[in-house]
């Protein structure tokens, strides 16, 4: 069993979008695309030494059980020590060695005095949940530079840094770049055993692996590296390119020294009077492009340009399609986005069947130019009426791909205009072009499929960064391209008519958007989904929950309850289901899809409302589970004009209830939308019933709602609580109540949303992640030494990278123009003392500024309401309304380097992490490099580091960014 595609999805992400066969990691460009590095690279260690294995709870971290005696780094190893393990017989777990294998993986890992199918029985696939310490030595024969890798692990640390691991093993993992001395190296892993990632197979089988790649330094290419196997090529249709986006990743890895980095002395964001401003050039934003950063900064770059070449030599016009500047730090990872023009003059007449790129860069240290070339990628054939792959842009600026299976028929041949949209949502681990899934459907006669990639094959669950892709790949499908012009009219979409559909993960994610966007569905057809990440590897198991007050526990757990499809089963009546599962799936077993079906049909209060198809004796997988009789009969049901004229949505229900935890996360139902609750990340509703032409609402917990568009049903007279309205609700506006108020009035404008959070500000601190953000560094910082900001930006562009193949910015606090903070989100790393940004929005104050969330004191440490944390090892992470208070900044800040580092390594980014709007964390809470410690947390504590346990504050600000004790805990 593996993950959640069970037997097929390992040979099926084979087939991956980023890869190209027979083509290596990457290649160090010099003079020409092939010029590789020939040094030996170290290799790990012989020999392990070995501690384990011990409890911890499915997407658990900042706790650690030997933190209580010293932790692992500083245990010395014995043949006779025993550590407590509930996993093991006895109670206990000694120290064991072992071998890294010939192919440089270590593992699978037996532990002979652990019953794991025992444990099982009671306890599930959570028993199965487990951690273990590793650490040995290793040598590096020559000083370099060095990409490492290390796969299937959360991070690692060599010798006294952390770096950011491959958890999913994915392909397009960039690796961190690191110099190493000759000599003898340190390395530390903790590996996690997670069901989701490995299986639940017994006993389960912990393997890990790393990889040491040197690069050669000051060759014409300036440490830039280009990521072959992450490179994303439109297709070819007819002689023409399909789209025009490629995406190629480029890699910055120089290291500076340690110590290095140059200081420029500004002792506020207006005192720039060493720049030569006449020199700086700016861009529609107001960011610098070659000015500012040419001062002291050694490794960085900037992209100029890009050329494209064709196989036959001929050269095509090519762009980077953004509007701002393209800077690499050192240390830096981006998916690069290419135009090709493929209509122009200079590629008339040439057959596109591969394709190079050169990319020319500025030097903004050495001041000079200097040009890196790619391999040559290949570029498919495909031929009409088969699913074709799409290239766009997606809400990032950064290229994604989408498969889309075309429909048999012209829709407006039986009087539509435009086409509905099937969205097919892969299972975790498959690549989205994978024949193994594109052909799982049967090919409409009046619809189109999409295949969407989620951005990864994990992705997020299809939640957040996942579902904006979707909402992208169908902005891309509008455009119609690979289209034969003559039916391009007649087969249009309408992203407004959906079938949301999948399996496994996608099937969750099929049900996820279903109840989360009901207003679009046709109808829904998940099949093998789960009912929330809670009910596929329970979360009961955490050990940190033996040391949380559960108030605070249910607060926590508040940040991801957003994505319980079961507290949304509401928003699901009146649409057409069929839930599909096996009989026999032992990967998401049966349960989960009966417990759906259940709460719907009970909501319609009709048994039979969701058909229930449970194909007796199947498992997870099974042919004919996308594509059989009953879902054909099903969709036609839907799809063909002949069974529903006009291919219309489903009527209304007489009676039905919308529900919302986050609006920022929920869309409409009969035209119905939450725009703001009472009490933040608490359950919201509108129950509704419909009296003819005249309905009736009632509320729970809601301040702010709106009509977004005219429903289906008519409504000449409406009433909300009591209060009676005697003409049809307006479009547009929002209805409000204030707090403590019985009345709902009318708000005519759309200036409320510059004074209070709303939809796209409202949180939690993963919603940082679903606009395009930049990173801002301190330029002088005077608590924390400068290396850290900048390697720990580094490790946050590198997971963007990593869990969303995402892209982004690093840029410096003086270089945070206006017309940057009003289009994007900040990621702002630093207090005031360090980051002038930070001390910028602290001293606007007011309702304009951060004062009234968190006050910085002189002591370096921060308030919130009335509590001062001031110890030392204390961070923060707290999200704040920009200038504009349209978008956010995430504010990442410390009273010194290792309560900063506690901080970032809290930045959610993969599902089930549970972070609201802010929290603070210390001493109690894991170590800042891993979630594991080095030391032995607070001797007060008596419990070394405690997860959740050891969180000092944490909730959701209010609506109007103020501190609420009903959605906030102060310990």
């Amino acid at each position: 069993m593996r993950g959640l595609l069970g037997i097929l999805w390992v040979a099926a992400a084979k087939a991956t979008a980023f890869s190209a066969s027979n083509q290596k990691p990457f290649v160090v460009p010099g003079d020409t695309a092939t010029s590789t590095v020939t040094v030996e690279p170290p290799l790990l260690p012989v020999e392990w030494e070995a501690l384990g294995p011990f409890a911890i709870g499915a997407r658990e971290l900042g706790v650690d059980p030997l933190s209580a005696y010293g932790g692992f780094e500083v245990i010395s190893y014995s043949d006779s020590d025993q550590y407590p393990s509930e996993l093991a017989d006895e109670g206990f777990v000694k120290w064991f060695k072992v071998k890294t294998n010939e192919d440089q993986t270590v593992g699978p890992v037996n532990f002979p005095n652990v019953r794991w199918e025992f444990n099982q029985d009671p306890f599930g696939w959570t028993s199965v949940h487990h951690a273990t310490y590793f650490r040995g030595n290793f040598e590096v024969p020559r000083s370099g530079l060095y990409v490492v890798h290390f796969d299937h692990v959360v991070s690692y640390k060599i010798d006294d840094k952390a770096y950011v691991g491959n958890v999913y093993g994915y392909s397009h993992s960039s690796g961190t770049p690191m110099h190493l001395e000759r000599g003898t190296h340190r390395v530390y892993i903790c590996a996690v055993m997670d069901v989701r990632l490995f299986g639940g197979q017994i006993p389960p089988k912990l393997v890990f692996s790393g990889e040491f790649m040197p690069v050669e330094e000051d060759l014409p290419s300036r440490n830039i590296i280009v990521y072959n196997d992450d490179v994303i090529t439109p297709e070819v249709m007819d002689g023409k390119l399909i789209t025009p986006f490629f995406s190629l990743t480029l890699m910055n890895t120089y290291v500076a020294p340690a110590g290095s980095m140059k200081t420029q002395n500004y002792s506020s964001v207006n005192d720039l009077s060493s720049i030569d401003m006449a020199s700086t050039q700016f861009d529609d934003f107001g960011n610098p492009t070659l000015g500012r950063q040419e001062m002291g900064q050694p490794g960085w770059v900037q992209i100029l340009d890009v050329r494209a070449v064709s196989n036959d030599g001929t050269k095509l016009s090519a762009t980077i399609p953004v509007l701002f500047s393209l800077k690499l730090a050192p240390g830096q990872v981006y998916p690069l986005p290419i135009d090709v023009d493929f209509e122009s003059e200079e590629a008339h007449g040439a057959i596109l069947t591969s394709i190079h790129f050169e990319i020319d860069f500025y030097d903004l240290d050495r001041k000079d130019h200097f040009v890196v070339k790619s391999a040559q990628f290949p570029i498919r054939m495909r031929t009409w009426g088969e699913a074709y792959k799409i290239t766009f842009l997606d809400y990032d600026n950064v290229v994604h791909y989408a498969m889309a299976l075309p429909p048999n028929k012209p829709c407006s041949s039986v009087g539509e205009a435009r086409c509905p949209v099937i969205l097919a949502l892969h299972g975790a681990g498959v690549e989205a072009e994978s024949p193994f899934w594109t052909e799982a459907y049967k090919r409409q006669d009046y619809a189109w499929i999409l295949f969407p990639t989620g951005r990864t094959p994990w992705g997020f669950d299809w939640h957040g960064p996942s579902f904006l892709n979707v909402e992208s790949a169908l902005h891309a499908l509008s455009h119609l391209h690979g289209v034969p012009p003559l039916i391009a009219e007649t087969i249009g979409i309408n992203p407004d008519k959906l079938v949301y559909s999948g399996h496994s993960n996608g099937g969750q994610g099929a049900w996820w958007m279903a109840s989360h966007y009901p207003d679009r569905a046709l109808a829904a057809m998940p099949a093998s989904g789960y009912l929330k990440i809670q009910f596929y590897t329970p979360y009961y198991m955490r050990v940190g929950d033996a040391y949380t007050d559960p108030v605070f526990r249910a607060l926590m757990e508040s940040s991801i309850a957003e994505n319980d499809i079961d507290m949304y089963a509401a928003n699901l009546a009146g649409i057409p289901i069929l839930a599909r599962t096996g009989g026999n799936d032992d990967n998401v077993p049966p349960l989960n899809t009966r417990r759906i079906v259940r709460l719907v049909n009970e909501w319609n209060r009709d048994p039979h409302s969701v058909h229930l198809s449970e194909v007796y004796g199947q498992g997870h997988w099974f042919t004919g589970i996308m594509d059989d009789d009953i879902l054909s009969e099903f969709l036609d049901k839907h799809l063909d004009p002949e069974k529903n004229p006009g291919l219309n949505h489903p009527p209304l229900p007489e009676a039905f209830t919308i529900s919302t935890l986050n609006p920022g996360s929920t869309g409409s139902k009969g035209g119905i939308k939450i725009l703001q609750l009472e009490v933040p990340f608490r359950l919201a509703q509108i129950r509704v019933h419909r009296e003819g032409t005249k309905w009736i609402l009632n509320t729970i917990n809601v301040r702010r709602f709106g009509f977004l568009k005219d429903s289906r049903a008519k409504i000449d007279t409406w009433e909300i609580d009591g209060m009676v309205f005697n003409e049809p609700p307006k479009i547009g506006p929002s209805y409000l109540r204030l707090d403590g108020e019985a009345e709902w009035k009318l708000v005519p404008d759309l200036l409320w949303i510059s004074e209070e959070r709303y939809w796209s500000t409202y949180g939690p601190a993963v919603q940082i992640l679903n606009h395009p953000f930049l990173i801002v560094v301190p330029s002088n910082p005077t608590i924390i030494p400068k290396e850290t900001y900048h390697r720990n930006a580094q490790l946050i562009a590198t997971s963007w990278y990593l869990y969303g193949r995402g892209g982004t910015q690093i840029i410096r606090d003086i270089d945070v123009r206006d017309g940057i903070a009003a289009k994007y989100h900040l990621i702002v790393l630093g207090g005031p003392k360090d980051n002038l940004f930070t001390r910028r929005r602290e001293k606007e104050g007011g309702a304009e500024g951060n004062a009234k969330l968190v006050k910085f004191l002189e002591t370096g440490g921060f308030q919130i309401d009335r509590k001062k944390y001031e110890a030392p090892g204390t961070g923060m992470l707290f999200l704040a309304p920009s200038p504009t208070r349209t978008l956010m900044g995430m504010f990442i800040t410390g009273i010194d380097e290792l309560g900063f580092k506690r901080a970032v390594w809290t930045i959610p980014f993969r599902t089930g992490l549970m972070v609201p709007d802010f929290i603070v964390v210390g001493d109690e809470y894991g170590d800042p490099a891993t979630g594991w410690t080095a030391g032995d947390g607070n001797p007060y504590g008596g419990a070394g580091t405690k997860g959740t346990g050891g969180i000092f504050a944490a909730g959701y600000w209010s609506n109007s960014w103020e501190f609420d004790p009903r959605c906030g805990y102060l310990k």
